[in-house]
């Protein structure tokens, strides 16, 4: 990226700037090279930077940004952002811009957002600015926001940064209360934007956590550094991993009991579907509880109105006033969404469901052709696997994209609610591709002893390659890209050296140049390094994996009742697996607040309804049934089954609704902060204007 020397003239880096942001985007490649936003934790914590070196060093640089925040009168600085640019990267040519803030606009922007502190009478309630003295750590700027908080606070600002009327940036025309960074990170004109990894705080978490194999989760800490939602997913986990003890046991002693004949075998089975069905219910309605103890300690119960919060980047719609804040915003009429969604998303989805159940049961047909061969050459024997697994990995690739697509064209206006539709769309796709073949076997050939084996197969084989995939492979990628980089820091420096006039002897060592102090720093820099990071790709493929892995368990594992075992053993390393990944190979994530785990609650509260189906269907297909009871009729034995599944679902549904979602102590709580609250506004005296004052309205 050509940067002009703080030396330059206003017109050459005019010159230079058009030589990156002039042109049409489509035709001549422009925008294509763009600054970084690289975000610093640690500057947040500071004063405000030097003003004059700014405006001297960017002087006639055009880039409606820097624009934004040196102008005195822009919204940036009335709300308190500010900007300072330390270097150009001498190694990747690129542009840095650190953000900053003062404490006093954290504690403003605290109330604007609503986060909930704690106060120093106890409870916990949202922070108002005017008895900000009252909340317990809001006399240290350094302690009472954790450095989440403050990242947070700084995206929402950076987000909020509108354009008034006749802003533009190269062929790019904002409308009048538009915002603006969304619009430029959509563009590609900013490339990244990112918080820097604090490295006390990492050391911390890598030995408390990620080292710490055995010991428990620091879950309050993850949520300080990595943000509400990855501490939401990691406290999933870890309860989910704790539960899977249960079920891990009694699957050993029935695998165990099972080898003593049919009729135990067949009471063990029998026994062990009931307990995974009441487990799985038990499970869940704990974690609802579990979710609602940590969404009042972290301060995210009770969020504020989907329309309250700011639509995502990549939103599109006219942009008229809001009918809730007035502001100008981007609207998307709904009918036009609902018209898309039922008449090109739903079919287009059915049929790509359709091609995966066409192609696997191809492939298992085949199978049975190959098996069915007195003495078949032995390739012949691997094609229908082989051909099964190339098939399943092409369909979902594909879908992927598919999925992608369509819920790009249905232009959701919140990342949440973008975020459930795919998660709808994918696990659609992704319970055929992991399950058809179980149910092939389970149900269409009725092979118990095939159905083990295939069971076991995925499920071991998915958490090594998985667990290789997601930590180990990464950390490979990120190690070569930080030896590539020392290569071109190292030929950089000599070429730097060579310049100034100095020799790898020291040569010339005395020779000084008139570059600003403030000006000089490493050639390579932590941002830098962290900008070569692989980004977070959200906690979507973590759940989505727990998700088949949850299906496994309830669903079949009577076929295979050490699947339990096999998930917890997973889950153990998958714990620390994915607290390396976040601490060593990844870009630190925003982070973000939620109450719960949204849709993953509904999908997996529907995994148990099916299993409860499946879970019988296999005790009256696997013959079970018959052989307990074997003076039964057919019709008997299916009537049988169907008050069974039944009752079950009934006592299911009655267990669910028994326990409360959220605990006592928590509702107690939230009463009381109430209580509270409204005892504080009736002693709170109301001053009405006198006739006297000039502002004063008289009612007539």
């Amino acid at each position: 990226m050509p940067i002009p020397d703080r030396r330059t003239s206003g017109k050459e880096a005019k010159n230079a700037a058009k030589d990156v942001f002039s042109g049409d985007k489509g035709e001549e490649g422009a925008f294509q090279k763009a600054g970084k936003f690289v975000l610093s934790s640690k500057l947040w914590e500071h004063s405000t930077p030097s003003k004059t070196t700014l405006q001297e060093y960017c002087k006639g640089f055009p880039w409606l940004l820097m624009w934004h925040y040196t102008n005195d009168s822009s919204e940036a600085r009335a709300q308190g952002l500010h900007l300072q640019v330390h270097a150009v990267y001498r190694v990747s040519g690129q542009m840095p811009f650190y953000l900053t803030s003062s404490f006093e606009v954290f504690l403003q922007q605290a109330e604007k957002l609503g986060l909930k502190k704690k106060l120093r009478t106890g409870g916990i309630t949202e922070f108002k600015y005017e008895e900000r003295m009252t909340y317990e750590g809001s006399d240290d700027p350094t302690a009472f926001f954790t450095s989440g908080e403050r990242q947070s606070m700084i995206l929402e600002m950076v987000n909020d940064l509108r354009a008034v009327q006749g802003d533009e940036l190269g062929k790019i025309k904002f409308v009048e209360g538009q915002q603006i960074v969304p619009k430029l990170l959509s563009e590609g004109v900013v490339e990244k934007m990112f918080p820097l990894h604090n490295h006390d705080d990492l050391a911390k978490l890598r030995k408390n956590w990620v080292s710490a194999f055995f010991k428990k989760q620091p879950l309050d800490e993850i949520c300080q550094y990595f943000g509400v939602k990855i501490a939401m997913y990691f406290a999933w986990l870890g309860m989910y991993t704790k539960w899977l003890v249960a079920p891990a046991i009694l699957g050993i002693i029935t695998f165990f009991l099972s080898n003593r004949g049919e009729a135990t075998r067949d009471w063990c089975i029998f026994f062990f579907n009931i307990f995974n069905i009441v487990w799985a219910t038990l499970f869940l309605e704990a974690w609802k509880r579990k979710s609602a103890e940590l969404a009042y300690k972290w301060g995210t119960m009770d969020m504020p109105s989907d329309a309250l919060k700011e639509p995502r980047p990549l939103f599109r719609g006219d942009y008229q006033p809001s009918e809730i804040t007035g502001r100008i915003e981007a609207h998307y009429p709904s009918w036009k969404r609902n018209i898309f969604r039922y008449c090109v998303s739903l079919p287009v989805i059915l049929a790509s469901l359709g091609v995966v159940c066409l192609s696997m049961l191809l492939c298992f047909e085949f199978q049975r052709w190959v098996d069915g061969m007195e003495n078949p050459p032995k390739p012949l024997k691997f094609a229908p696997k082989v051909a099964l697994a190339v098939c399943i990995g092409l369909l979902d690739d594909n879908y992927k994209k598919v999925a992608y697509y369509l819920n790009d064209k249905e232009n959701y206006r919140l990342q949440e609610t973008y975020e459930n539709h795919l998660i709808i769309k994918l696990v659609s796709f992704q319970f055929f591709n992991a399950f058809l073949a179980l149910f092939y076997i389970a149900f269409f050939i009725r092979d118990m002893d095939r159905l083990k084996t295939q069971l076991a197969a995925l499920l071991i084989t998915k958490q090594v390659v998985g667990n290789v995939k997601e930590a180990l492979v990464p950390f490979v990628k990120q190690k070569v890209k930080e030896w590539k980089l020392k290569k071109q820091e190292a030929k950089a420096k000599k070429e730097l050296d060579e310049k100034e006039g100095k020799s790898k002897t020291g040569s010339g060592g005395n020779e000084k140049t008139d570059k600003p102090k403030e000006l000089e720093t490493p050639l390579m820099n932590q941002a830098e390094i962290e900008s070569t990071m692989a980004e977070y790709e959200d906690t979507f493929e973590d759940y989505l994996e727990m998700f088949i892995q949850f299906g496994y368990v309830v669903l079949f594992s009577s076929a295979f009742p050490l699947a339990a075992l096999c998930a917890l053993l997973n889950n153990i390393i998958e714990i620390r697996s994915d607290a390396f990944k976040l601490c060593t190979n990844l870009r630190r994530p925003f982070g973000e607040r939620v109450e719960n785990i949204g849709t993953w609650q509904d999908a997996m509260e529907v995994m148990g309804v099916i299993a409860v189906m499946v879970n019988l269907a296999l005790l009256g297909m696997g013959g079970s049934v018959q052989r307990m009871f074997p003076n039964m009729t057919v019709t008997d034995r299916i009537i049988l089954i169907v008050v069974l599944e039944h009752l079950v679902l009934g006592i299911k549904f009655a267990v669910a609704y028994a326990i409360p979602d959220i605990p006592e102590w928590v509702e107690n709580e939230i009463a009381k902060m109430e209580f509270q609250r409204r005892e504080a506004l009736k002693g709170t005296p109301s001053t009405p204007k006198t006739p006297k004052d000039p502002k004063a309205h008289t009612l007539v």
